[in-house]
Parts: C-alpha cells; structure tokens; sequence
C-alpha cells in the first residue's frame, strides 16, 4: 500500500504500525518541529488510500461544544468557567486524552479550594464533552469509564416542621409581603423550585374535574410536568388575583430569601432560611404522613428515588433525635440484673 504526504515540511518517519483491522500509524518529526507529533490514518486492505484524522485541541472541541444552541445561557457559563480551569490545567489533544489525564484533572480542581459539588459539576461538564467527541468517532469512551470520579458530597437539608409552618401563617408581615409569603407557602404545599414558582403561568394552571392540577415545563430537569396540588395549594391559587399571564408577581431571589428571614425571626424560628428550604419542607411532611417513597418521588419530580431517600433518611434521624427526649419513668436496671 502507498501513501503519499504532500507537504512543505520535509518529514522523518520515526515508526510505523498496522493493525489488522486496517489502522495504519504512522509517527513523524519534521525539521522545523522536533517534537514528535503522531498523525493518524485509516486505510482499508488493499485499498491505496489513506484518510488522515486531526489532532483536535480538547480546550477548542470544549469551547465550540459550550456554544451550540441547544445548551442554556447559565449552562455555557458553567462550561466556561470548566474551559478556563482546564485551560490552566493545561490542554490536549483528544487523542491523547487518558485516564490518568482525567483523573489529574479532577485532583488540579479539588487543589484550587473548589467546593465537591463544583469539582463534580465541572468534571461533569467536561465528561459531556468529551462523550460528544466519542459519537463523533473522536474518543474511546471506556476512558472516560474507568475515572475514578469524586464522591457526591452529602447535602445537609433542612426544613420546616408542621408546627413551624403554622407559626409561621399565624406571624405573617404586612400586606406588601403577601406575594412572597404566598409563593413560599405555595412552594412548601407543591415542593415546586423558585424558578418554577416565579414562572408559573396561570394557562399552565389546568381543572381535572372540580381540582386543579398543574401542567408546567420544569426549568432545572428541562421536561413537561403534570402535578395535582392538595386542598390548601388550590386555595391559595384560587385567591390569586389574575394581573397577567404569571400567577405571583415577579420577584428577585434576594429579595425573597431576605424577607423570609425577617418572618421566621418575627415568628420566632431560629432557623437558616431560604427560599428552598419549602421544598425540603414538602418532601418531609409527605414522608411524615408515611405517603410511600415512591409516591413522594414522583410528586418531587426526582428522575433518582435516591434522591428522595436521602429525605428519607432525614427524617429517621430526626425521629431519633426526638426519642432521646421521652422522659425516663423508671429505672431499667432490673432488666439486666438476675
């Protein structure tokens, strides 16, 4: 077989490999560069032609992946930010892109004082791209496979108990605050995020019989939701004034989360609150009218029932706590005694 370089370089082959499946390596340095650069081609049996694969940039490949359109404005900027670590960790190409490659990676980002779920996400990030490179016959998957990747680090949740919720109603502050304390209330009843709440249109707001449900496109998991909403949800919806296409009135995130610490200290709850914690709170108080975790994680919206169990676990270490108060009515020395 003949292969035939047209180039203004005068080349020196250093080694050469086939394969019988028809990959042909051929490895050249050149005068002008010294370092060694490997050139790939393909070539079938017999066949007299060779087709070269480029050496891709895995910084570049990364950064034109970040710009396609099918990706979210605040998901480039994560991209972004993964592209400007690996580029200080320092680029490849994809070909030369190995397990110990990655795995570097992963321990550069925990060196510079990320948070795990950070280090996660941007490794994350950079798995995506690189498995875009492999539909695209670019990289061998089974790389990616054997990395090693950091540990899901174990969120503390907190939340709203029955009681505190109803202290809450009962301390609600002046008029002006009703839309947020009606979206937090209505989180806490539909576990509904921030972002889903303050979206929410009243055309997504459906009737299944003498209910109300919800048919709304969740903004974090990017797919079409349908949700039936208890007694109380239904109330609040139905005292809603209809100003416009959007149920509540549209508010800032800091905004909200600095008037939600005002009404718990007002309501005397000595908790570090934000607009999430409803969400939290609605997970627990299903699970602590003992509605089956499955049951829970559909209403929740959680693609993983792991992640409902960690509410799950929450809670029996909150029944444990709660047992170690039962007052001791007599003394159990008997037990052990013959």
């Amino acid at each position: 077989m003949n292969i035939r370089i047209d180039s203004n370089f005068n080349f020196l082959v250093t080694s050469i490999q086939y394969f019988p499946n028809g990959e042909l390596f051929i490895s050249l340095t050149s005068e002008e560069n010294q370092s060694e650069n490997r050139y790939q081609y393909e070539a079938a049996l017999g066949s007299g032609q060779a087709e070269e694969k480029p050496t891709i940039s895995l910084l570049q490949y990364a950064k034109s992946f970040a710009s396609s359109a099918d990706i979210k404005p605040k998901t480039k900027d994560t991209y972004r930010l993964m592209c400007n670590h690996l580029e200080a960790y320092g680029d490849s190409t994809i070909d030369r892109v190995t397990t110990a490659y990655l795995q570097d990676f992963i321990q550069y980002l925990q060196s510079q004082g990320l948070k795990p779920g950070s280090v996660r996400l941007y490794f994350q990030k950079l798995a995506c791209v690189l498995h875009d490179a492999y539909k695209n016959d670019l990289f061998d998957d089974r790389i990616l496979q054997r990395v090693k990747r950091p540990k899901r680090e174990q969120e503390k949740k907190s939340f709203l108990s029955e009681t505190e919720l109803k202290k809450l109603t009962k301390h609600q502050l002046s008029e002006k605050y009703n839309n947020i304390q009606n979206m937090f209330l209505f989180s806490c009843m539909t576990g509904l995020r921030f972002s889903d709440v303050r979206g929410l249109q009243w055309k997504e707001v459906k009737h299944n019989g003498k209910h109300l449900q919800l048919e709304f496109h969740q903004q974090k998991t990017d797919t079409h939701e349908r949700l039936p909403l208890c007694a109380e949800a239904e109330a609040l919806l139905r005292g809603q004034k209809r100003g416009g296409e959007y149920v509540f009135k549209e508010e800032s995130n800091q905004k909200v989360n600095v008037v939600l610490k005002r009404w718990c200290r007002e309501a005397r709850i000595k908790k570090n609150v934000s607009f999430h914690i409803a969400r939290h709170s609605f997970c627990v108080l299903l699970l602590t009218k003992e509605v089956p975790i499955y049951t829970v994680q559909q209403l929740m919206c959680h693609s993983d029932i792991g992640t409902t169990k960690v509410y799950a676990d929450l809670l029996n270490k909150t029944k444990a706590k709660a047992l170690k108060k039962m007052p001791v009515i007599w003394n159990p020395t008997w037990a052990t005694t013959g």
